[in-house]
């Protein structure tokens, strides 16, 4: 950093220094010009005409400042060699006090004039420059290659046609900061400091999407241009997101192709078992209904039926369940009465499970028109995961409630809560919660065909945790159009 301050002051001394040989250079030409025309012994006219172009001249080229130095030293050797009189920094005749009044003004508006000329000039080309050098930098983002770190390719190329020497790159999301430069980490004190700044040969920016910030940049050792700069980090903005949405994007394609993969295992796994179970089943009950079994083999094919039955239970819902996920959902609408829904699903769980589950039911519940293999499908998941993931023996609680537009089911259990910021995902085809990997095993599918089931009645699910219970509430609307 004391290094780049030297190199600072040393330019700023060198233009000091330009400056006033100039200075110099053009009050000596003013003067001149004066003594040349004297010796030529050309009139006053005609030594006027010659200052006025050799003050436009210089105003053309080095400005207002250096023509108005020319035209005071035009104007004094004028008086010194041609007005009586002569020799002497003195007006006699009022009408030589005119004429000299007469070229300075005109000095001074032809030089101001000129400076503008090219002060324009100079701004266009600034703007034609400017142009150029963010046509090539966006058109080198959109080559940027995506399987590469976006940061390090993103400051070569800054480095390289915004010609700064050094450049700092800090991207919000990212974990390691990416200093190009020898003061590291500049870029991201920019980034929490939310201030834009420029310096003699340094820029500062925060890399912004809208309102967002999305990253910081610094440009070190270049010829600072403040709109440039602005320029330069909207498209590096840009190009961090453009890479964002590619990752995003690549990342989708690759879970939508898992999922598929998954419930085309978990499809035909559950018809794998199908048919062994239906054998399994058919044999045990064919045993019990012959009988001649003593007491210990009647039990001992009791207990393979039951669970044979139980398997072909759970597959029958598995398949139901990666079928409903996999298809466009058509509704098959009766009347129904969401109670009688609810006791069905209670009589599939295993009577351990059943002795935890308590009902509660609004007086005067009235019958809906729904798709009853879906919502009781929805219902028995929401119930099968309160068994599962409750705490060991707790009370698993059923409310049915009515209101003049919709009807309620709330599943309410005992047991660690889901996280807040995992109540929305939870019902994302294979998403499982962080607490819930540590449990029992499941497909991840179950909440989101939940959730597919009733929002195709035009409903809605979701989740209320407090204290200690988890609450899952199934809205249905009583009053819906054709399915």
């Amino acid at each position: 950093m004391r290094a780049l301050q030297v190199g600072v002051r040393t330019i700023d001394s060198k233009r000091v220094l330009f400056r006033l040989l100039r200075g110099v250079l053009c009050f000596v030409l003013g003067g001149g010009v004066a003594g040349i025309s004297f010796i030529l012994h050309l009139n006053l006219s005609t030594a006027g005409s010659l200052e006025l172009l050799l003050i436009l001249l210089i105003a053309l080229r080095w400005g207002f400042g250096a023509a108005t130095v020319a035209s005071l030293s035009a104007v004094a050797g004028l008086n010194y060699l041609f007005t009586p009189p002569l020799f002497e920094f003195t007006v006699a005749d009022p009408e030589n006090w005119i004429s000299l009044a007469t070229f300075e003004g005109t000095a001074l508006l032809v030089s101001g004039l000129s400076a503008k000329v090219r002060l324009h000039a100079e701004q266009v080309e600034l703007q034609r420059a400017r142009a150029e050098k963010l046509y090539a930098l966006s058109r080198a983002v959109l080559l940027i290659d995506s399987r590469k770190p976006i940061g390090e390719q993103l400051v070569s190329l800054i480095r390289e046609l915004i010609g700064a020497k050094a450049v700092e790159l800090w991207i919000a999301d990212d974990t390691p900061s990416l200093p190009w430069d020898a003061e590291a980490g500049s870029a991201r004190a920019t980034f929490e400091s939310g201030l834009d700044d420029d310096e003699e040969t340094v820029s500062r920016r925060v890399l912004r999407l809208g309102m967002t910030p999305v990253g910081a940049m610094v440009l070190r050792e270049w010829e600072m241009d403040a709109s440039l700069a602005d320029a330069v980090a909207s498209l590096a903005a840009v190009a961090l997101e453009r890479a964002r949405a590619l990752r995003k994007e690549n990342r989708a394609e690759a879970e939508r192709n898992t999922e598929q993969l998954r419930t085309g295992v978990l499809d035909g796994l559950a018809h794998g078992f199908k048919t062994p179970l239906t054998a399994i089943q058919t044999a045990s009950s064919g045993l019990l209904a012959i009988g001649g079994l003593n007491e210990t083999q009647t039990e001992l094919v009791s207990i393979v039926d039951e669970e044979a039955t139980k398997l072909a239970r759970m597959t029958t819902r598995l398949l139901q369940t990666a079928s409903l996920d996999a298809r466009e959902v058509r509704l098959t609408r009766s009347s129904v009465m969401i109670a009688d829904l609810v006791m069905d699903v209670i009589g599939q769980l295993d009577e351990a499970a059943q002795r935890r589950v308590a009902v509660s039911i609004d007086p005067g519940v009235s019958p809906m028109q729904v798709d009853s293999q879906m919502i009781g499908l929805a219902i028995l998941q929401l119930v099968d995961n309160a068994a599962k993931y409750g705490e060991v023996g707790s009370r698993i609680t059923i409310g049915i409630l009515q209101s003049d537009s919709e009807i309620k089911v709330e599943v309410t259990n005992l047991g660690t809560p889901i996280r807040r910021e995992e109540r929305e995902r939870i019902f994302e085809r294979f998403y499982r919660g962080v607490d819930a990997v540590h449990g029992p095993t499941g497909t991840g599918i179950g909440l989101s065909v939940v959730k597919k089931a009733v929002e195709a009645h035009g409903g809605s699910v979701g989740v209320e945790c407090e204290g200690g219970a988890t609450k899952f509430v199934l809205t249905l609307p009583r009053h819906v159009g054709r399915g």
